[in-house]
């Protein structure tokens, strides 16, 4: 079967032959297999494309899963069975904190209210599976009790989106493309992106505010790893778009399920837990190099 072997690196030169090399001598591929289908430098990154003919797809995955996890190389390489197209309509969903933007949202407005060490303590444990979510995100939210939520706006005003965010969003939504945030953060700081950027679905968690302070509790259902899986389906169902069409980005546990439903699931710069786990991962790239590698998959 051909598959298609993906070479990235941010903000260095990707020598393709040494990294080709290493990466057959590590997964034992055959080198004759191998066809470069397209390489280049674009939004400051060095890339390339292959295809490639094997019979032991499933077994190539998890030496280069043990390889990435170990970090034996210093470049990304995605192997995927498919590349979506960006001539056809997709869809991508996307996690918000540390993966949309480089903040944990929680954290930084517990920072703000004096209560950053216990939140953030228990935000760890969560992101890197080791507590269920919904129940610690209940943790963390009683802990802001009776802040002012005006604190809000100060999150916001240091909130930094994460490189080639707006690269990827935008060159999706230039071809059609639907874009959504499913995330276990809150709407409150979601709009942000949602407003600036006119995404297709927001699926997060909202904080119950009475006369500006925090009642300590969330609004409605928490937005958990099930309902992140969920998000991206209802999006590809209402945009009527085939999963083969479909990318999920996440850096979390609670990211696992949506990452591993779409045809294209990244583990993005992600805890030990989700890059073992996840189809796919990228640690030396930004965002923008999605939208490289699907311009690739066209040619």
């Amino acid at each position: 079967m051909q598959v298609f072997l993906y070479l990235s690196v941010k903000n260095n030169d990707l020598n393709e032959l040494n990294a080709i090399n290493r990466l057959c001598e590590h997964l034992a591929l055959n080198d004759k297999s191998l066809v470069l289908k397209a390489s280049g430098v674009e939004f400051n990154h060095s890339y390339a494309l292959y295809t490639y003919e094997c019979g032991n797809y499933a077994e190539l995955k998890e030496r280069l899963k043990e390889a990435v996890c170990q970090k034996l190389f210093d470049f990304d390489a995605l192997m995927v069975q498919s590349v979506p197209s960006l001539k056809t309509p997709g869809v991508l969903v996307m996690d918000m904190d540390m993966t949309s933007v480089q903040i944990e949202g929680i954290d930084e407005i517990a920072r703000c209210l004096n209560v950053y060490d216990e939140v953030a303590a228990i935000t760890g444990e969560a992101m890197h599976g080791r507590l269920d979510f919904a129940s610690s995100l209940k943790k963390r939210v009683s802990l802001l009790k009776g802040g002012d939520a005006l604190v809000l706006e100060k999150v916001k005003s240091i909130m930094r989106e994460t490189d080639g965010y707006g690269i990827l969003v935008n060159g999706l939504k230039e071809n059609g493309w639907k874009v959504g945030i499913a995330s276990g953060g809150f709407v409150q700081l979601i709009n942000v992106l949602k407003d600036k950027y006119d995404l297709d679905l927001v699926r997060a968690n909202s904080l119950e505010i009475k006369d500006g302070k925090f009642t300590g509790m969330v609004e409605g259902e928490i937005v958990d790893a099930v309902k992140k899986k969920a998000a991206l389906s209802d999006l590809m169902k209402s945009s009527g778009v085939a999963n083969e069409q479909s990318i999920a980005i996440g850096d979390g546990a609670n990211d696992l399920l949506m990452i591993n439903a779409a045809s294209l699931g990244i583990a993005y710069h992600a805890k030990p837990k989700v890059q073992a786990e996840a189809l796919t991962c990228l640690n030396y790239s930004d965002l923008s190099t999605v939208l490289l590698m699907l311009k690739c998959g066209d040619l």
